[in-house]
């Protein structure tokens, strides 16, 4: 029985080191999980600090579109008062272009008057020379 007893004392000690060994393997699983946690959690604080810089930057460039959208108004404002200038030159312009084609008609029709006349002066004295001409020869 002795031989029972020393194997059963081996078995025994051998359970007792293999819990211990296992109660030393959980505790190191569960200082590698809580220093992963740790980690993720430092993980995430940075994450959300970066994440809070890229917001304020976003925040920076939505106040510079805002501040192009402004310049881009005024300059439209600008642009449109430009053109409406423009408008009102061609406009003038066409006044001017009409006042002239006025005058050209008022000189044809004078042109027209000049040659009807000239035309009617010249059969008048030729006519009268005719006349003239057959009268003393």
């Amino acid at each position: 029985m002795a031989l029972l007893d020393t194997s059963e004392n081996q078995i025994l000690e051998r359970i007792v080191r293999i819990e211990e060994s296992l109660a030393h393997h959980i505790e190191l699983t569960r200082q590698g999980f809580s220093e992963m946690n740790r980690r993720f959690e430092l993980l995430l604080d940075q994450t959300n600090k970066r994440f809070e810089q890229v917001e304020k930057r976003f925040e920076q460039i939505d106040k510079r579109f805002e501040q192009i959208d402004k310049r881009f108004e005024a300059m439209q404002i600008q642009i449109d008062r430009r053109f409406e200038q423009v408008d009102r030159r061609f406009e003038q312009i066409d006044k001017r272009f009409d006042q002239v084609d006025r005058r050209f008609d008022a000189l044809t029709r004078r042109m027209d008057r000049f040659m009807v006349w000239s035309f009617s002066t010249t059969l008048a004295v030729g006519s009268i020379v005719i006349g003239v001409l057959k009268v003393w020869l």
